[in-house]
């Protein structure tokens, strides 16, 4: 949900003043989201980072006089698709001819309109599948893959159906050039529905780039009397070999921002959460295969780096592949 936001305009057509809102914010009250745009530094700092960057769209938009279009991760903000890595630029369909301009944070950039442009929450922007065909034809694969997972499985929450593979790989037939249709067939051909959240979907792509073998996903170990133990993320049947992701926030980490009592709660049960954890991990141990885990650090590490995710693997027992 996007937070109240005070207008500095506002403020000057109630008498309070624009200055007034400038003192609060150096005061520690307000957060400047935009020029002339603020919210309470209590919300604000309630709200996750991608409410944050969700809550800043809104405000470039909603200052505007004329209207806005959003476009590629800007837009994919708004529909809740994942988004790898952060930039501060919203990102605007340039209008008519135009080549694209820039203006403080605001990029305006041509697209050829593969659908209809849409609204969401209010905001005007390209379709869904536009816009993850936008992000595959210009983004770096691993950094394009999550968004594409994630189109490809119903979004309960947002009441959003799946989009099909099929139909997709025909729109992308529509984009500019072939370098662009190429770029977005690979991802949609790649694309997994089975993963279950950006980490694991980013990841994947990554060990496709380093030359991995292709995992099962989300495959069920049972002991030998059927009874089932646990999923894991990825395995590696012929190297007896389980890999998972290991995206979740620490807990009690926000405890500062809570009663004594929530943090006790919190704290009680994140020790319950990773006693399953351990249970569970150690019974898929006892079935003879090996365990590697990783986070968003052991990602982002260079290739090489001894460390990283590539080592990890290698040390477990994985090989890499010739790829053609």
């Amino acid at each position: 949900m996007d937070p109240e936001f005070l207008y500095a305009a506002d403020a000057d057509r109630d008498g309070s003043g624009r200055r007034s809102l400038a003192r609060r914010c150096q005061a520690g009250e307000l957060v400047r989201v935009r020029a002339g745009v603020y919210v309470e530094a209590a919300q604000w700092q309630k709200m996750p980072q991608w409410d944050r960057d969700r809550a800043s769209i809104t405000a470039a938009v909603d200052q505007a006089q004329a209207p806005r279009i959003l476009i590629q991760q800007s837009a994919a903000v708004i529909w809740g698709l994942p988004v790898v890595g952060r930039t501060s630029e919203i990102l605007l369909l340039a209008p008519g001819t135009s080549h694209g301009r820039r203006r403080g944070s605001l990029r305006w950039t041509p697209r050829r309109l593969l659908e209809p442009t849409t609204t969401r929450d209010g905001l005007t922007l390209t379709s869904r599948a536009q816009t993850v065909l936008d992000m595959a034809a210009r983004l770096r694969f691993e950094r394009a893959v999550p968004a594409m997972d994630h189109v490809l499985r119903p979004d309960a929450a947002r009441s959003l159906p799946a989009l099909e593979k099929d139909a997709l790989l025909i729109l992308c037939e529509n984009l500019p050039d072939e370098a662009k249709r190429t770029r977005a067939r690979r991802v949609i051909s790649f694309a997994d529905s089975r993963s279950e959240s950006p980490g694991e979907s980013y990841s994947r792509a990554v060990l496709h780039l380093y030359g991995f073998p292709p995992p099962d996903l989300q495959y069920e170990f049972r002991s030998a009397g059927g009874q089932f133990i646990g999923r894991t993320d990825f395995f590696w049947k012929d190297y007896a070999l389980v890999g998972e992701f290991d995206g979740a926030v620490k807990y009690g980490t926000a405890g500062s921002s809570r009663s004594p009592g929530a943090s006790q709660q919190v704290g009680t049960a994140s020790r319950e959460a990773l006693i399953l954890e351990k249970r569970r991990e150690d019974a898929i141990r006892a079935t003879g295969v090996g365990f590697v885990r990783w986070s968003w650090a052991d990602l982002i590490k260079p290739r090489n780096d001894p460390d990283g995710l590539m080592s990890m693997l290698l040390r477990a027992g994985l090989p890499r592949q010739r790829r053609r």
